[in-house]
């Protein structure tokens, strides 16, 4: 009797994986092509047929990453609701499945992705968006790479005009449009039924919806870490701006000139606000080696 040639190592992985990773249907949770590798590769026993053994694995498989994007965005799902929000989950990981060894990447293009597919978020997606950046940035905060601190002797000894400082990778800076800082506050603290009080909230009978006044002017916030715990600090405008510009290349002095062009304050104000804000910020740790790009 002829016996069927092993398959490759290889070969079988990328078979379970392709089954495994096919998004759940609504009415087929997993691919009905799936019942042919389950066939082929899965001993059935009395009690599961080879596809309903591979099923298991398929579920768990989803049931995980629609869990870890949950848990990194739980605030962008109290915003649309658990039922939107599972389709645009769903949604997103189809069109960007995981590609990394950890799920803590698994988030990365969801903001790109809200602002390409508004339709998953109407009528809520200002909002939406906002909230996502902002919990995007407290993955980065929580875990993102640190570089050595910039010595205060540094600072000292470096003219103005000369001065370049890269800020930590793990820094990110918002411009938003709502107070997301102060919902991602108490949403930790409370949990959604108790935030529906304090943000105001839309009630249906399986779920509730909340929803955040906007802000009367742009809020500047900067997510960021100190001493492993995240932070929501905000910033005066002209401070974010300062920031923005060391980002980008500039020198501190030009930083400080583009953040104060469009105020009247007196330079002794202005200076004074300055050497607070940097006194802050070391004590945060905040400011690294300029990239050499930038430093050249």
């Amino acid at each position: 009797m002829k016996t069927r040639p092993a398959q490759p190592l290889a070969a079988l992985q990328r078979a379970i994986a392709t089954a495994l990773q096919h998004p759940p249907g609504r009415n087929e949770p997993m691919a009905p092509a799936a019942a042919a590798v389950a066939a082929e590769f899965i001993k059935p026993n009395d009690r599961l047929t080879s596809f309903e053994r591979l099923q298991i694995y398929h579920q768990q498989y989803w049931w995980r990453l629609l869990g870890a994007l949950e848990e990194d965005f739980n605030g962008l799902r109290a915003v649309l609701g658990p039922k939107k929000f599972d389709r645009l989950a769903l949604a997103y990981l189809t069109a960007h499945p995981s590609t990394s060894w950890t799920l803590r990447d698994l988030g990365q293009h969801l903001v790109a992705f809200l602002e390409q597919h508004p339709a998953l978020t109407h009528p809520h997606g200002a909002l939406a968006l906002d909230v996502a950046r902002v919990e995007w940035a407290r993955v980065i905060a929580f875990d993102g790479p640190g570089r050595p601190v910039v010595s205060t002797a540094h600072l000292a000894r470096t003219p103005p005009d000369r001065l370049r400082l890269g800020l930590q990778p793990s820094l990110t800076l918002l411009a938003l449009a709502y107070p997301i800082d102060d919902f991602m506050r108490t949403l930790k603290r409370t949990g959604i039924a108790a935030l529906s009080n304090a943000v105001g909230a839309a009630h249906t009978q399986r779920q509730s919806r909340l929803s955040v006044r906007r802000s009367r002017r742009p809020l500047h916030l900067a997510v960021h870490r100190v001493d492993h715990s995240v932070y929501y600090t905000r910033l005066d405008p002209e401070a974010w701006r300062l920031l923005v510009a060391l980002r980008d290349g500039a020198t501190v002095e030009t930083a400080c000139a583009s953040a104060f062009a469009a105020t009247e304050e007196s330079p002794e104000h202005s200076a004074a606000r300055i050497q607070e804000w940097f006194s802050r910020w070391m004590q945060f740790g905040w400011f690294c080696p300029a990239p050499r790009a930038a430093a050249r």
